[in-house]
């Protein structure tokens, strides 16, 4: 059995086992290593050190030397606590930032337009089109209304879009960046699925539309007879049912959609992270690992309403435990999503813009469909 299938499977048991009066918080996860007390703590405070220095944390801005004051030791070092919040933030602070960039308007020439349309067919190298994102897309701004049903030119303009979010999203992530470019590569290559379905749920839930929402103001009905192109698997339904549901009900804040994000970018989960030197095998546990910290951090911060003061500390525990196993069952489903997706017919072939081998899972299209009768 494949380890997607097998963590979906194991995210039902986990949901009858709530169901059933499990006490949440003696769910663990697997990447916490089992050890004496004083080995865990020694594993913390190493965690705590990456998480201090400057070389892997997130969105860091780095000074000079020379401009750099003396340190005050008298001054006592900030808690870990505090260091995971910070980093947070900057994290949301950069996502931000992506979603915002909008490439100004040129006005073009009728002679260039024509020799556009006339090269639109020509592929483009992966490696091309993600450290050169212009290639695919100009950045336009994002309309997360689902305003309208979406037509095929949507459906392509909303892949090429996202893909440029996507690059820019990683190449502004200091933890991406200290990959080779090899191992930068081979990420890439398997992560623009879950994040195209993980930012398209949410969106769906912002912005409360039957379907999979588009950043261009359009979404890709569930209904099968409003599509524009077949959804012969069903994607778009499971999608909604398996994520933006439970994201509406679980009410994410903006810090831990991101992190999720980042979670779900740097998962070690996946089998096709087998071409990664060991060395960014490596990397990505460690910055998962680090990513998943940081949410549970974030989570066992909420504030969960009143309570009796006796009772305040075991039940708000209690909660952030349920609340990060639902977080990480839609890890799951996202995974299966992908899985789900990933032996239709290449949408590549469509587009004209990366070679199919490479980017296959975000929407389903029909060859056929395109075919003029």
């Amino acid at each position: 059995m494949f380890i997607e299938h097998r963590n979906v499977c194991r995210a039902c048991r986990l949901k009858q086992c709530f169901v059933a009066g499990m006490n949440p918080r003696a769910v663990q996860s697997e990447r916490e290593q089992k050890g004496s007390p004083d080995q865990m703590q020694d594993v913390e405070e190493d965690d705590y050190k990456d998480l201090s220095s400057p070389d892997t944390c997130s969105v860091e801005i780095q000074t000079d030397v020379d401009d750099q004051k003396p340190v005050d030791h008298t001054v006592p070092l900030p808690s870990m606590e505090t260091e995971m919040a910070r980093f947070s933030e900057q994290l949301v602070e950069m996502h931000r930032a992506v979603c915002s960039y909008v490439d100004p308007i040129v006005k073009k020439e009728e002679s260039e337009i024509k020799m556009e349309e006339g090269s639109s067919a020509t592929k483009v190298v992966f490696m091309d089109a993600f450290f050169n994102p212009g290639l695919m897309s100009p950045r336009t701004p994002l309309r997360i209304t689902g305003e309208r049903i979406a037509t095929v030119q949507d459906v392509m303009d909303e892949w090429r879009r996202n893909f440029v979010l996507f690059s820019d999203w990683l190449r502004a992530l200091p933890e991406f960046l200290q990959l080779p470019i090899e191992d930068q590569i081979v990420l890439a290559k398997n992560r623009y699925g879950p994040f195209h379905w993980w930012l398209c749920a949410n969106w769906t839930v912002q912005a409360g539309c039957e379907g999979v929402c588009y950043s261009n103001g359009a979404y890709f009905p569930r209904q099968i007879e409003a599509q524009c192109i077949p959804d012969v698997k069903g994607s778009s339904s499971r999608m909604f049912d398996s994520l933006s549901v439970p994201i509406k009900e679980l009410q994410l804040d903006e810090t831990e959609v991101v992190l999720m994000l980042a979670v779900i970018l740097f998962s070690d989960e996946v089998t096709e992270l087998a071409d990664l030197s060991q060395a960014g095998k490596d990397h990505v546990r460690i910055v998962g690992n680090r990513f998943v910290r940081m949410l549970h951090h974030h989570v066992n911060s909420k504030d969960y309403g009143e309570v009796m003061e006796e009772d305040e500390q075991n039940v708000s525990e209690s909660q952030a435990a349920v609340r990060i196993a639902k977080m990480m069952i839609l890890l799951s489903a996202t995974t299966n999503l992908v899985y789900l997706t990933s032996d239709n017919i290449q949408l590549m072939e469509v587009l004209h813009v990366v070679p199919s081998e490479y980017l296959c899972h975000e929407v389903q299209l029909i060859h056929d469909s395109y075919e003029t009768p």
